[in-house]
């Protein structure tokens, strides 16, 4: 995140820094400030990047802050940019070189309820060095200036001040933000382009919240879609989906077909070897035993090679 300013001070002096960062935050100025620092915090790596983000840096100078090993080398650092380093004191102090002729602005004397003229001074400083103008008058009105504050903010429409009052009675009026409307602007848009691959058109929601409606228009910004111009003809594609489809079907029907067929089944109704072997072995030879004729007899069983005539000769010819 990018700072307007980012405070240099010391746990001690955290009571005059906490009002300090309120008084900039009511002006809508972004304020780096950490609180949990200690005082054997050393001046790392996050700290030189926030430092390295911010467009200014406010040292805080006072007794105990001179003698600080952070506040010396966060100062450093900015010193080694041009035009980033803001000198305030909060007591007498006269900081070390080479900040000692260095203009500083005294809040001494700064309280809640008073701002001393060294703060408006301060302010105005920040004010010109961000591009913004006129914040000494604004800090002059009054909380029951409604006059005042609207005058204001028409003299100042762009100022973060004017943009959150306008953003704050939007939203009691239930209006979407200018991000929020682009959004929906865009979704219905694409929702109007959009078909499916038979051309015809997708559905859309009617309404939503908006971060639904935000969702719908980067989904429509980045999925891929097939967008059909209303005299373009989708012959090709409509004949090719189809072509597939008589193909699946066709399969469907074949298997479908070839399951329903009954399975003939050959039972084997021979008596099992080891039934017939002691039979033929008691035959005579030349003769065949009655439970094959019988067997045969009930019906032949077929096995791709026929057979002939079915002669009974189980009865031994009578001699004479």
């Amino acid at each position: 995140m990018a700072y307007d300013v980012f405070l240099v001070t010391v746990p001690e002096d955290f009571d005059m820094a906490k009002l300090v960062a309120r008084r900039l935050r009511s002006l809508k100025f972004t304020v780096r400030f950490n609180q949990k620092q200690t005082e054997d915090d050393i001046f790392d790596a996050k700290d030189a990047r926030d430092a390295g983000k911010s467009g200014n840096m406010l040292v805080l100078w006072s007794e105990n802050s001179v003698k600080n090993d952070w506040v010396r080398a966060a100062a450093a650092v900015g010193n080694s940019r041009d035009g980033m380093l803001v000198h305030a004191g909060i007591d007498k102090t006269i900081p070390y070189e080479p900040y000692r002729k260095a203009k500083r602005f005294a809040l001494d004397g700064f309280t809640s309820r008073k701002m001393p003229e060294g703060f408006y001074k301060l302010v105005e400083e920040l004010a010109e060095r961000t591009g913004r103008t006129d914040l000494r008058a604004w800090m002059k009105l009054g909380s029951k200036d409604d006059e005042g504050r609207e005058a204001w903010f028409e003299a100042h429409p762009d100022d973060p001040l004017a943009v959150a009052d306008r953003q704050k009675r939007e939203k009691a009026l239930g209006i979407k933000p200018e991000p929020a409307r682009e959004a929906a602007e865009a979704a219905s848009k694409a929702a109007t382009t959009i078909r499916n691959g038979n051309g015809q058109q997708a559905a859309k929601p009617a309404t939503g919240v908006s971060a639904a409606v935000a969702r719908a228009s980067a989904s429509a910004r980045t999925a891929p879609a097939t967008v059909v111009q209303p005299d373009e003809d989708p012959v090709y594609g409509n004949w090719t989906v189809a072509a597939i489809g008589a193909a699946i079907a066709a399969i469907f029907l074949f298997s479908l077909v070839v399951r329903s067929q009954p399975v003939e089944r050959t039972e084997a109704r021979m008596p099992a070897i080891a039934n017939a072997q002691p039979a033929v072995a008691a035959c005579p030879a030349g003769t065949v035993p009655r439970e094959m004729v019988e067997f045969i007899e009930q019906g032949p069983v077929d096995i791709g090679m026929g057979h002939g005539p079915i002669i009974n000769d189980t009865t031994p010819p009578e001699t004479e």
